[in-house]
């Protein structure tokens, strides 16, 4: 009892998604409702048409009651007609309502979030989840009105005919759903299963092809071949399962079927050889069963969505039960950065409870500088990053930018004003032009060429046959990783951020390119504060002040030159490249 409950209000957090479209849904069960009456004069008529015209030899009673089958016929075959299109009308809109819930909900989720799921598994749930809940809440409330009514009134009517025929079926009635009920529910946990591998599948499909330059690099082509045969020969077992089950279930269904007809009939030609009952009351109440024996087949499709149906609702709760820890205050601010002065105060974060990765770090970047963030891999430098975006919140401290503290500030208010280039780029499968303009709404194609120009893309664009609107392939395979880097850096640019931020952006570039870009910047934006965190020691010496971040965690702020004089572990940070400069 408990489990239903739990899967009844299950049923209801998604058949709310119905309450828009509830006067079309009230046509639909009302036609499904007349479609069962109308389904049940035809057989009575069957009845008068052997008592009445065969009976009595009377042609005219048999061609009124011909023409009245026929009428209800056609009749029937219309509404049926509406209902089916109703329904699907409605099935679309729930699916785009449901679409468009379950993705508006994950872009809200923190990028943590989304780091430790695969990708393939949340297009799994948007394609299939999604179709499954959609198909079972959109036609379980019809399928109940068709069904159970029916069922009440063919034995009504059944009763009507012969009381004694009616109590022998009601007895034998409840023989006909067992077999489907107790295998649907041993193959629900063959489809649970089914449906998590399915997801396998579509995840290692989904990294397989978005990685196959890593696949061809270390020619890892054979070992995902049977990886992905692995899964599939793991799918077909469980389908084997489900297939063995459904032979099982279907010839079980078909032998109680067969056994529950002969016995009615069996039973039924005694009455008539008796004198009890007319041979078109017995023939009318053999057609009237069979429906009820085609109700079987119904319930076992029901039974079989509705399965299948709460297997997928548990799997969208679950990720809409996700609840999003990076989130905007009731009231946010709305400001516009005048100066872009950055401080952290007293800041502490880790990704991993009781790791923390920054331990009460404190420094301030004044507004319009040029700064470089150093230090050794895993000192804290991209989650600084991280941090000033809000794409993570501190454990303690502030972080505030111009004193607006950066928690108090609406999310287009924060990275409205901020541009970000890294060192991968993660460029779409569109033209130069989309991907420059991705950041910034109804940009013109003059601004476009420009921010081009000052990062050099316009350099090599040029040589594109398409120009500005070639596509540039998956994660711009077309590319070169320096031109790559170059429109990543022009995206971020073209919105005139007031803090501006490369995350190791220069690294695929050669040293002339990398100087003439930061040259173009500081004359194209001279007020806005850029951040260059970076390896290279060209880039460093280009920067106003380094914040170099040791490993004891404190941050030490001077000029490159002093730094490199006086900082021994910054001296060994850059030694290669101080070697090879020589």
């Amino acid at each position: 009892m408990k489990k239903f409950l739990i899967e009844f209000k299950l049923f209801l957090r998604f058949a709310r998604y119905l309450l828009p479209y509830w006067k079309k849904e009230a046509v639909i069960i009302g036609l499904s409702g007349i479609g069962v009456l109308l389904g049940l004069v035809n057989p009575y008529l069957t009845k008068l048409v052997i008592d009445r015209a065969f009976g009595d030899r009377d042609l005219r009673v048999f061609i009124i009651l011909a023409l009245i089958g026929g009428g209800i016929f056609v009749l029937n075959g219309l509404l049926s007609g509406f209902d089916s299109y109703l329904n699907r009308q409605i099935t679309v809109k729930v699916n785009f309502g449901l679409n468009k819930r379950v993705f508006r909900h994950l872009e809200k989720l923190d990028l943590d979030y989304f780091r430790n799921r695969s990708t393939g598994g949340h297009i799994y749930r948007i394609n299939y989840d999604i179709e499954r809940v959609t198909g079972f809440i959109t036609t379980t409330l019809p399928q109940a009105v068709t069904i159970f009514p029916k069922l009440l009134f063919v034995l009504g009517i059944v009763f009507y005919l012969n009381w004694k025929m009616a109590l022998f079926s009601l007895v034998l009635a409840p023989f006909l759903y067992l077999p489907n009920y107790y295998y649907t529910r041993r193959m629900r946990r063959v489809w649970e299963a089914l449906i998590e591998n399915s997801e396998n599948i579509f995840k290692s499909l989904q990294e397989a092809l978005s990685h196959m330059q890593l696949v061809k690099v270390f020619g890892k082509e054979t070992q995902n071949i049977r990886r992905y045969l692995k899964l599939l020969i793991s799918n077909i077992r469980i389908s084997m399962k489900n297939i063995k089950l459904e032979i099982f279930s279907g010839f079980a269904s078909s032998a109680v079927n067969r056994s529950i007809i002969g016995l009615i009939a069996f039973y039924g030609g005694y009455q008539v050889i008796k004198g009890q009952m007319s041979l078109g009351s017995l023939t009318a109440i053999m057609v009237y069963l069979s429906q009820l024996i085609g109700l079987q087949g119904q319930f076992a499709n029901f039974f079989q969505t509705s399965a299948l149906g709460l297997v997928s609702c548990r799997r969208l709760t679950e990720v809409l039960d996700e609840k999003p820890t990076i989130k905007e205050i009731k009231q946010p601010k709305k400001v516009r950065f005048q100066s872009g002065r950055v401080v952290f105060r007293d800041v502490s974060f880790g990704y991993r409870t009781g790791e923390p990765v920054l331990n009460k770090v404190t420094f301030d970047i004044e507004g319009g500088s040029h700064i470089a963030i150093a230090g050794s891999s895993g000192c804290g430098k991209s989650t600084l990053l991280n941090l000033l975006l809000r794409l993570y919140d501190p454990w303690s401290g502030d972080i505030t930018i111009d004193r607006y503290k950066i928690k108090e500030l609406s999310f287009n208010s924060l990275k409205g004003q901020i541009g970000m280039a890294l060192q991968e780029p993660f460029l779409l499968n569109d033209t130069v032009e989309m991907n420059i303009a991705y950041g910034v709404d109804g940009i013109s194609e003059q601004e476009i060429i420009e921010t081009a120009r000052i990062c050099g893309v316009d350099d090599f664009v040029a040589r594109l046959p398409d120009k500005y609107q070639t596509i540039i392939g998956e994660n711009a395979c077309k590319m070169s990783e320096g031109q790559k880097q170059k429109i990543a850096i022009a995206r971020a640019l073209i919105k005139k951020p007031k803090i501006l931020i490369l995350d190791e952006a220069f690294s695929s570039m050669d040293s002339a390119s990398e100087e003439i870009i930061i040259k173009n910047i500081g004359q194209a934006q001279k007020n806005t504060t850029l951040i260059v965190v970076s390896h290279r020691l060209s880039t460093i010496l280009k920067a106003d002040l380094v914040y170099f971040f040791n490993q004891k965690g404190s941050v030490i702020i001077d000029t490159p030159q002093n730094l490199m004089a006086n900082n021994r572990e910054l001296l060994d940070l850059f030694s290669l490249d101080i070697t090879s400069s020589k």
